[in-house]
């Protein structure tokens, strides 16, 4: 069995509950990995939030941009013993369609590249008389989705079914890992967490340590916020991360043997 990454440290900075998962696969790929979850994630199960589910009815589409939107969303649905209704659903990627599959559902549309923009062109171009859209997201989404359905003069509302924050209490655990681990792989999954690193932490990363966001436009945050020797996947997924370290120490092992 190939180890590809044996040998190399890399530190997972997403928040807990979803960082299991890419730990799992870093080890199978034979890394040593330091998870410091750096963001907290809280339903936000508020009096106006319910109160707005009770209308889901006047919508013909419900767009979620996350997991995490998904699961705050079927968990606000479900403690109030409400369903959804007979509406089309959109999902910005493959883990988000993932998640809507486990509570029954299908999801009408997954964009060709996983990020806001291209689900809205694919939406506009693929679909007409649209109707009400529902955009289900969190305290930190991007506002690339509605300024899409807006310049589309799409009719839609927005419901923030979670909060994001930064986990204050990581503060030391990060500095002390940072201090006591040369890694060479630094990962983030959204432009939360790079900014939560920058907050959290003051010690600067040394350059031959990899910066390896999910895609774009955590990459672009990372380079806005003076990070260096950064890059991102092609594919907007923990795996596609994973190849993209695969295939540095790749070529990094075949420098060493020529």
């Amino acid at each position: 069995m190939e180890f590809p990454l044996f040998g190399k440290n890399v530190l997972v900075t997403r928040e807990a509950s979803q960082a299991k998962l890419f730990t799992e696969q870093l080890l199978k790929n034979g890394a040593e990995v330091v998870e410091v979850p750096l963001l907290k994630i809280a339903c936000k199960c508020s009096k106006e939030n319910i109160k707005e589910l009770r209308h889901l009815d006047k919508f013909n589409w419900v767009f979620f941009t996350s997991v995490n939107g998904v699961d705050c969303f079927f968990d606000m649905l479900e403690k109030n013993s409400m369903h959804i209704p007979n509406v089309k659903i959109a999902v910005v990627g493959h883990k988000t369609e993932e998640a809507l599959n486990r509570y029954g559902y299908q999801a009408e549309i997954v964009p060709s590249r996983y990020d806001g923009e291209t689900l809205v062109k694919e939406f506009l171009e693929k679909y007409e008389d649209i109707g009400q859209v529902l955009l289900v997201q969190g305290s930190r989404s991007r506002d690339v989705i509605e300024k899409g359905l807006s310049e589309a003069g799409i009719i839609y509302q927005t419901l923030v079914v979670y909060e994001t924050i930064y986990n204050m209490d990581a503060r030391e655990q990060l500095q002390k890992v940072l201090e006591t681990t040369m890694f060479d792989f630094i990962t983030f999954t959204s432009p939360s967490t790079v900014e939560a690193f920058a907050k959290l932490s003051n010690i600067e990363i040394p350059n031959d340590t990899i910066v390896v966001c999910i895609g774009t436009t955590t990459e672009v945050r990372a380079n806005q916020l003076g990070l260096t020797n950064v890059i991102s996947s092609k594919l907007f997924t923990i795996e596609g991360m994973i190849r993209v370290m695969c295939d540095i120490t790749n070529r990094e092992d075949q420098k060493t043997w020529n």
